[in-house]
């Protein structure tokens, strides 16, 4: 059993700080220690005191626990005073694992979580110490001196908090005034995107989750970049159901989580990974009035459950591009009756997706040299699936799985492309060149 640390204030809502670290560990399957730096009194509509708790406590509780437990990992969260914040800068010299620093601020309701110094402690002491620094963009602001208003405004930012020592910097991006929710991970050359869906919740907790679910996972030897990326995937979840237990903001809801094997997960990240990658090059031209579904099943799938689908679309907003839901085993039964069909003639072909039908966007695929078949939805039969007929009709047509499967419509039925592949990026990667 992997060991991970929490040093952190106590939250008696039970949404945020150490409660919400050592759910988070026991979800993943770590056991949770915790070191507390503050107690305070505070629900789901205010923090009406906080108690900073002596030093000489706080050392003793690292001290004994370092004794004692092997740590893999330790995160920081409400460290609230710079003698609190030099001390655990101080300790970390003894550490021989990596340190996760959230550099929490701020109350999901809106009180200050710091006294004055704090910010320049963390910057000379503790985020040079970091093996990753998680701030959201109002302390990615306050860190790096710079307003953030965009996705190049949180790469400068996060380049000039690289520079006060820590190996990688993640800033979150739920705070922009776009509403993206892509987080941006920098390890002082490359800049890598983690795309997510925004949601219109206002939860408590959701920081100090997501940081612990990091943590969490680097203990159980994953890279800081798979880490970022699996902890990313499950806080869709974890937000979309959260919930209310009081009268003020809701809880992030880590039990309603789903624990996802590898394979379930390779095929997640995949898919993510395109999607992202695809709403940065789709132009809005190709979206269809009902919207763009991504599917990508997993080998050897045999039911609509072994396939992972957008639990909504991408579709247009306005003359922008907006992303609904985010990724889930059996949510799409539409996309998931196509690729079985293809993966009974060619269990290699796993990942499908459609986009918007033109004739010209047709000669475009024909001369690149793809293979294309069609059915028509006229002879289609009664009491039958369009998807699993006419994917049927269109391999029977070509002799084999073709590239793309379209149909001209019916009446009340919007015309169809759909492109077919190995994989997510094999898909993205035959829509490229159409795009151009």
């Amino acid at each position: 059993m992997r060991s991970a640390l929490t040093i952190a204030a106590s939250d008696p809502s039970g949404g945020a700080g150490v409660q919400a670290d050592l759910k988070a560990f026991s979800y993943v399957g770590v056991h949770g220690c915790s070191v507390i730096t503050c107690l305070t009194a505070q629900n789901t509509r205010k923090v009406s005191e906080i108690y900073e708790v002596p030093l000489k406590i706080i050392e003793a509780q690292l001290d004994v626990i370092l004794e004692d437990i092997k740590i893999s990992t330790c995160k920081t969260g409400m460290l609230y005073s710079p003698g609190i914040v030099n001390l655990i800068a101080k300790k970390s010299e003894e550490f021989d694992f990596p340190l996760v620093v959230d550099p929490v601020m701020k109350a999901s309701v809106g009180n200050d979580l710091h006294k004055k110094g704090f910010v320049e402690s963390m910057k000379t002491a503790l985020i040079p110490k970091a093996t990753i620094v998680i701030p959201n963009i109002p302390e990615a602001e306050v860190i790096s001196g710079q307003k953030i208003k965009s996705i190049e405004d949180m790469k400068e930012a996060a380049k000039k908090i690289h520079t006060l020592g820590c190996r990688y910097v993640l800033i979150k991006g739920g705070h922009l005034a776009e509403k993206k929710a892509t987080d941006i991970l920098f390890d002082g050359k490359d800049y890598r995107l983690y795309f997510g869906k925004s949601y219109p919740k206002d939860l408590h907790g959701t920081g100090c989750v997501f940081s612990a679910l990091i943590t969490a996972l680097l203990a159980m030897d994953k890279t800081i970049k798979d880490a970022v990326e699996e902890a990313k995937i499950h806080m869709c979840n974890i937000i979309e159901y959260g919930y209310e237990i009081g009268k003020g903001h809701g809880m992030a809801n880590i039990m309603a989580e789903t624990s996802y094997s590898e394979d379930e997960l390779k095929v997640i990240k995949a898919l993510a990974q395109s999607v992202l990658e695809l709403v940065n090059i789709l132009p809005v031209s190709l979206i269809p009035e009902v919207g763009i579904n991504f599917g990508y099943a997993l080998k050897n799938a045999k039911t609509s459950e072994d396939v992972c689908a957008l639990e909504g679309r991408i579709v247009k907003v306005g003359e922008k591009i907006g992303h609904l839901g985010g990724f889930r085993f059996g949510i799409s039964k539409h996309v998931a009756r196509m690729i079985l069909t293809v993966m009974k003639h060619d269990p290699n072909m796993r990942s499908a997706m459609n986009i918007k039908y033109d004739e010209e966007i047709l000669d475009a695929f024909s001369s690149q040299g793809f293979s294309i078949a069609s059915f028509d939805r006229s002879e289609e039969p009664k009491d039958t699936s369009t998807m699993k007929w006419g994917t049927e009709q269109a391999i029977t047509q070509q002799g084999k799985v073709p590239d793309i499967i379209y149909d001209a419509g019916a009446l009340g039925k919007e015309p169809m492309i759909r492109i077919l592949g190995k994989s997510p990026e094999d898909v993205v990667k035959k829509l490229k060149p159409i795009i151009k």
